[in-house]
């Protein structure tokens, strides 16, 4: 889709990652049609071949030239755009989905303090904060729609955040408060 059409890769290419596709080989490929991209140079199956080739995707069997041929020689449905918030969206829940499976084995782990664990599952939900972020960047208007955030995770979110996090400046020397128009009094 993106080798067909010119300029379809201007749709996506800010906001559109090698890691949200799940196809074998598709980041791989999306990565050198994104370099091509950046430095200027045409976009068609020939120069994504030599690429490829060029990055040493033929020769260490992510794919092969045929895979790289049925990818590229297909036009898709739709726009770029469409299709790469198709991509986002199953990127989402995949994303999800490993963040879910890191939180239950932490969960499991009997060791972990609930402070701990709480730390380390707002940490396994960082990937996913990444992918929505993007996701909302993309398409701001249809973002708050899908995938819905419950309303509570943001507050216990938050809230752990602030026991988990301590506030640097709560650290550094500050003047203790006074009332406006009282001087400070006189030490002598």
């Amino acid at each position: 889709m993106l080798v067909n059409k010119p300029g379809a890769l201007d749709e996506v290419v800010d906001w559109l990652r090698p890691a949200d596709f799940a196809g074998h080989g598709h980041g791989h490929l999306y990565r050198c049609l994104g370099a091509l991209h950046h430095r200027g140079e045409p976009i068609d199956q020939l120069t994504v071949l030599w690429e490829a080739q060029l990055r040493g995707l033929l020769t260490d069997g992510t794919l092969t030239v045929n895979r790289l041929r049925q990818i590229c020689g297909g036009l898709g449905a739709g726009s770029a755009e469409y299709l790469g918030e198709r991509i986002m969206r199953s990127s989402i829940v995949r994303t999800a989905a490993a963040s879910a499976r890191a939180i239950g084995e932490l969960a499991g782990n009997e060791a972990l303090a609930p402070g701990r664990l709480i730390n380390h599952a707002l940490h396994a939900l960082g990937p996913l904060d990444e992918v929505r972020a993007r996701w909302q960047r993309a398409t701001p208007s249809r973002a708050q729609a899908w995938p819905p955030d419950p309303p509570a995770r943001t507050k216990r979110a938050g809230a752990a955040l602030a026991r988990s996090y301590p506030d640097l400046r709560l650290h550094s020397p500050r003047p203790s408060p006074r009332p406006p128009g009282n001087p400070a009094p006189d030490r002598r």
